[in-house]
């Protein structure tokens, strides 16, 4: 039980990013949508990622795929703390601890 919500949070978490991404390249006026594009990009590769312990069933995958996402949520909290927006600092940092106890929970 604890691999599948691992699995699905991790899923998840890295569909939200994605998503995040789109918006902003949609939203996004020159280098804007350029840095947003290489976001994008990276964001595809993480979903891509994130769907591979649904296939494989390996705990290996699940545990790169949300040690992934834990890190990738740690440092987008980090960057919301030094443009000062509370929302873009507290819900990465929310998703960083759920992946966090979802690690504890599968281990």
């Amino acid at each position: 039980m604890g691999y599948y919500i691992t699995a699905f949070t991790t899923a998840l978490s890295a569909f939200l990013g994605l998503c995040f991404s789109i918006h902003a390249v949609i939203r996004g006026k020159n280098q804007e949508k350029t840095n947003a594009l290489y976001m994008f990009a990276r964001s595809v590769a993480i979903v891509g990622i994130s769907i591979l312990p649904f296939i494989y069933q390996s705990e290996r995958l699940l545990l790169i795929a949300t040690g992934a996402m834990l890190i990738i949520q740690m440092i987008d909290g980090i960057a919301g703390i030094y443009i000062k927006n509370r929302m873009r600092t507290i819900g990465p940092f929310t998703m960083a601890f759920i992946h966090s106890a979802c690690l504890l929970i599968f281990f």
